[in-house]
């Protein structure tokens, strides 16, 4: 059963680690002008919600209402990195669930290597977090602020353990049906490489893209970040599974 010609598409979006940022503002800006219906949801707060159900349950009925109320015919799941694996874990089945095609795009999101691990940061130092942080333009007056850094990078460990279970769990699960891949050259945590290896975890149609930007997608990346959604929307319709 494809989604009915005609209605409008919903799309699901899950953060990075520690918040929305700039790519999720981005996204939802480009949900608009393109009248799309848009939805916000969060990654698994603690393994307890993750491994107890509660989040998969409680976001499937989030994603099912807000569908609902706006007549969606398909749901489009798009995670920026650790909501990359928070989309392709809640995929898992959610088409059958919401009774609508499901397709999936992950944004700079680490596929686990053949142990289940990924680039993680659960057990960095709050100077190695300030690192990788800074590197990815993150304001430097915050990480300068000794107390602002430790609430941040202990923020970030909690989600970075969080996403450590994740992988463990895509790791020994079935290959996906379908999956559309955006990976940016100037991410220095999860650069291309980390990405390219979903295509061996999909199997049917892959799609990747390697392009210009940073870790996080802004104004100045808007146009990768639209034909990233084009090509997710424009692929062959996907059956509820």
């Amino acid at each position: 059963m494809s989604g009915p010609a005609g209605a409008v598409d919903l799309i699901a979006s899950f953060p990075a680690a520690g918040s929305g940022g700039s790519t999720l503002e981005q996204l939802e800006k480009l949900a608009v002008r393109r009248g799309l219906a848009y939805l916000a949801l969060s990654n698994p707060e603690s393994i307890d919600a993750l491994a107890s159900g509660d989040w998969q349950a409680e976001s499937v009925e989030e994603i099912r209402r807000a569908a609902d109320q706006a007549s969606a015919g398909r749901v489009i799941l798009v995670g920026h990195c650790m909501g990359g694996l928070s989309a392709v874990r809640l995929s898992d089945g959610l088409g059958a669930a919401i009774a609508r095609p499901v397709r999936v795009l992950a944004l700079n999101a680490p596929c686990p290597d053949s142990a289940g691990r990924i680039p993680t940061m659960s057990a960095f130092s709050d100077a190695e977090i300030a690192a990788v942080l800074a590197r990815d333009g993150f304001p430097q007056e915050l990480l300068d602020d000794e107390d602002m850094l430790a609430e941040i990078a202990a923020g970030l460990r909690e989600d970075a353990t969080v996403a450590d279970r994740l992988a463990e769990w895509i790791n020994s699960a079935g290959d996906l049906d379908t999956l559309h891949v955006l990976s940016t050259r100037g991410d220095t945590f999860i650069p291309p490489e980390h990405c390219a290896g979903w295509w061996q975890r999909v199997s049917g149609e892959f799609h990747l893209t390697v392009a210009e930007g940073g870790h996080a997608l802004d104004e100045s990346s808007v146009g990768i970040l639209e034909s990233a959604i084009d090509s997710v929307r424009a692929a062959a319709p996907a059956e509820v599974a």
